[in-house]
């Protein structure tokens, strides 16, 4: 049995709240105290219920909840309903120009409810009177999602109804001139995952660029690589591992493809292709005691402890425990993975405060780890090999350590000022042993390569935080949710490379275990020393009941990153940069149409040394600009989204004047075709098809115009399924096909990697043994054990995953 997500209560009224964290935030401090002694008056819309205003409603007929949510949304008035209530009933809509009482009436008819208007010109939906007797109203929500509120799961529970868009929060997914997607706890456990890209790759616009026992994971997002040092939890970066995520730690993986600077602000080392954001588990009203026992061939054997409660009146105080271990070999010869990671997340909740505090502990050794291969030019690229026979040895290994802890709060003035401010410091160190995995490259299509022994070891130190204002207030008939922040993020890197041995060559297809050297790393020098801020403004403004929403908003970014010679720094890297983005979207029944144009911003290149006419010249920042126009679709139990898009990312070269120059440019154009959600009883998809042009443009001399990208497959398929099988109650069927196109490995194509194919299957069983719920999950990853290169991306190429099997059986005390 899955744990039940509870209904809250929303109103038609946004909430905000305050972060007390001493901060240099004294302007926005200052105006927030300034605000919040202003009439409440002066912010906060009489409510709409008590007006006699008509509003232009267009809700189509469907499932009685679906329609509260589309009237509530479209006339912005407080709902609050059972959802038992609601469960099963269907209404006819609501069209045309109306009152608040004359549509939520109408909404109604037929479904044996009535609404009754409360004295703030909100609703409470009660079953309607039979004979004398009346039943006591309830009240639990609509489905409107609040900036500060978790969204509620989509049908079918895999998605949620909205997502995190950065500086302006929780947004409806229908309500988001943006392509976005969040996926929830329970698709992280029904899918057995071990990255966070087992579950973000179900988008086939999204790829995993990194073996799955690899030394990290790097993701692709519309053909742009994003790095887990850039992924945001809690809408804070650097808080993650560096390598590695643990995805059992979090309630939601937010996707949003494109760039978005403006919207997130700059990440350590800039982000193109899109942002990754992950919500901390929070306690739910239910009590939850969770163990699962996990296996994975060959013999890894896992436990996690999933503990939440709450105390106190209302349920005010939280705390959620999350303790995972995991050990034993993987499907990979010469392999063995261990990890044992622990998280703590406590909240509370009151009326107008709300405060959390996060602290996590992950603690991970990989031996034998699956390593990157590079290239030399000239040849075809080698058949991969057997992808359950390790080109690695043993001894080979990756191992990290890393913490961090987080502190938010957020406190609501009046309906239409809330202040935030969030906090995070995290810290880790970092080792690896290596046989040329970090310098292994391919000398011929024989699958001969040449490498070196030797170590890396390294640490960091994060302190980032992120404070401001949101709210929404009318002015006449426009609504204006605006939103300003500022953020600051520092870190410190230490770290020594050490070649052990001479450079000796072996063979991908038949490799020893060969003994492993001595490494003297002695002092660890700096060699990192990172500061990035930004203030941003955005107004989203509503027209035609907030059918037509239009954001607007600019964001200025400072970046400064030391640059260092053996330990000492030589220059620094000083530059800022103004960041726009805009978006429109025109919601018609249960269409939104929507276009975006939104810029990603990273740290300009440094010249060769080699270069004659700017050696080591620090380049300015580099701009990558996305128009995207698109289309949802709201069905109710299920979703269908189109979007065309094109990003255009500069590069650099060196032209022939001997300037090392960044005139060059690849330029990604794409259609994307996917669903989510429940089309019909029992059955569940999610995924689609993208199809993407990546070209390179304003090449040095022209000389590879017009030739595809490096890394970008022209078709990706990715299409996951589940089917709840009627004759035996709780047995469901599940499986993901997976589908790639090839991709070019160099610029001037004429080295590339064959497309691919892979087929996930799987089960899963819910029932009660002793009185306990008790869910069994069986998963085969790569069914046929099929051998293929996963990608190619900055100059090294990827083995795929062999044959895996999952199984893991959860026991809800």
């Amino acid at each position: 049995m899955k744990h039940d997500v509870p209904s809250r209560i929303v109103a038609a009224r946004v909430e905000f709240k305050l972060t007390p964290v001493a901060l240099a935030m004294h302007a926005l401090f200052a105006g927030a105290l300034i605000l919040s002694v202003l009439p409440t008056s002066s912010f906060a819309a009489e409510p709409p219920a008590a007006k006699a205003a008509t509003y232009n409603f267009n809700v189509p007929a469907g499932p009685l909840s679906s329609a509260i949510a589309r009237f509530s949304a479209q006339s912005g008035t407080y709902v609050s309903v059972n959802g038992a209530l609601t469960d099963g009933k269907n209404s006819q809509g609501v069209q045309g120009n109306l009152s608040v009482p004359e549509a939520i009436t109408r909404l109604l008819a037929g479904s044996g409810l009535e609404a009754l208007m409360q004295t703030n010109g909100s609703y409470v939906l009660r079953m309607a009177p039979i004979a004398d007797s009346t039943l006591p109203a309830v009240t639990v929500t609509s489905d409107v999602v609040l900036p500060g509120e978790l969204p509620k799961p989509f049908a079918g529970g895999q998605v949620a109804k909205g997502s995190r868009v950065g500086i302006l929060g929780n947004v409806d997914i229908f309500d988001t001139p943006f392509s976005t997607q969040s996926y929830t706890e329970e698709f992280v456990q029904d899918q057995q995952s071990r990255r966070v890209a087992d579950i973000i790759s179900v988008d086939p616009s999204v790829r995993s660029a990194m073996a799955e026992y690899g030394d990290s994971e790097t993701y692709l997002i519309r053909g742009f690589p994003v790095f887990v040092n850039q992924v945001g939890v809690n809408g804070l970066y650097g808080m993650t591992e560096s390598r590695r995520i643990t995805p059992e730690f979090y309630e939601r993986i937010d996707v949003l493809k494109g760039p978005a600077a403006m919207l997130n602000g700059i990440s350590p080392f800039g982000v193109v292709g899109g942002n990754i954001n992950l919500t901390s588990k929070r306690a739910d009203d239910k009590p939850l005691t969770r163990v699962t026992g996990s296996y994975i061939s060959d013999s890894q054997f896992g436990l996690h402890l999933d503990l939440g409660r709450r105390f106190g009146e209302d349920n005010a105080w939280g705390v959620r425990v999350n303790l995972l271990k995991r050990d034993g070999d993987t499907p990979i010869d010469r392999q063995d993975d261990h990890m044992k990671n622990g998280a703590l997340a406590l909240d509370y909740r009151g009326r107008q405060l709300k405060a959390s505090l996060d602290v996590a502990n992950q603690d991970r050794l990989t031996n034998g780890y699956s390593a990157n291969i590079t290239y030399d030019s000239g040849f075809a690229l080698p058949k991969p090999p057997q992808v359950d026979k390790n080109y690695v040895d043993n001894w080979e290994y990756i191992k990290t350590k890393a913490k961090y802890w987080m502190a938010h709060a957020e406190y609501e003035f009046s309906p239409a000022v809330t202040a935030y401010a969030n906090y995070g410091k995290s810290e880790g160190n970092e080792e690896y042993y290596y046989a040329g995995s970090q310098g292994r490259k391919f000398i011929n299509s024989a699958g001969d390569f040449t490498a070196r022994a030797g170590g890396f070891r390294g640490s960091y130190e994060v302190d980032t935080y992120d404070v401001g204002l949101r709210g929404r207030f009318m002015l006449g008939s426009v609504s204006n949710s605006y939103a300003l922040s500022y953020s600051g993020f520092s870190r410190k890197a230490y770290g020594a490379t050490v070649n052990a041995t001479a450079q000796y060559t072996g063979n991908v297809y038949n490799i020893p275990n060969r003994q492993p050297p001595v490494v003297n790393y002695g002092a660890i020098p700096q060699n990192g020393d990172l500061q990035l801020s930004s203030i941003g403004l955005v107004n989203t403004f509503g027209f035609m009941n907030d059918n037509v929403l239009l954001t607007l908003g600019l964001r200025k970014q400072d970046l400064y990153s030391g640059i260092f010679t053996a330990g000492i720094k030589t220059r620094a890297y000083d530059e800022s940069k103004i960041t726009p983005a805009a978006a429109l979207l025109v919601k018609l029944g249960s269409y939104s149409f929507y276009g975006n144009y939104s810029e990603g911003l990273a740290q300009g290149a440094t010249a060769p040394a080699t270069v004659t006419g700017n050696p080591n010249a620090l380049l300015p920042p580099a701009v990558t600009k996305q128009v995207e126009g698109g289309v949802k679709y709201n069905a109710g139990t299920f979703g269908v989204t189109a979007a065309v898009f094109q990003i255009s990312q500069p590069n650099t070269f060196t032209n022939s004047s001997g300037f090392f120059v960044a005139d060059g440019e690849q330029r990604n154009r794409g259609l994307e075709l996917s669903t989510f959600g429940q089309p019909l009883r029992g059955v569940r998809l999610l995924g689609g098809i993208t199809l993407i042009d990546a070209v390179q443009t304003k090449t040095a001399n022209g000389i590879n115009n017009g030739k595809d990208a490096i890394g970008v497959p022209k078709v990706n398929v990715v299409l996951n399924g589940e089917y709840d099988v009627e004759a035996l109650q709780g047995f469901t069927l599940t499986g993901r096909i997976n589908a790639f196109s090839g991709a070019q490995a160099n610029a001037g194509n004429t080295q590339s990697i064959p497309g691919w194919q892979t087929l996930d299957v799987g089960a899963r069983y819910v029932t009660q043994v002793a009185g306990k719920a008790v869910t069994f999950r069986g998963n085969v990853i790569n069914l046929t054990d099929k051998n293929y290169w996963n990608s190619v991306s900055r100059g090294f190429i990827t083995l795929g995953a062999p044959r895996t099997l999952l199984l893991s059986a959860s026991v809800d005390f």
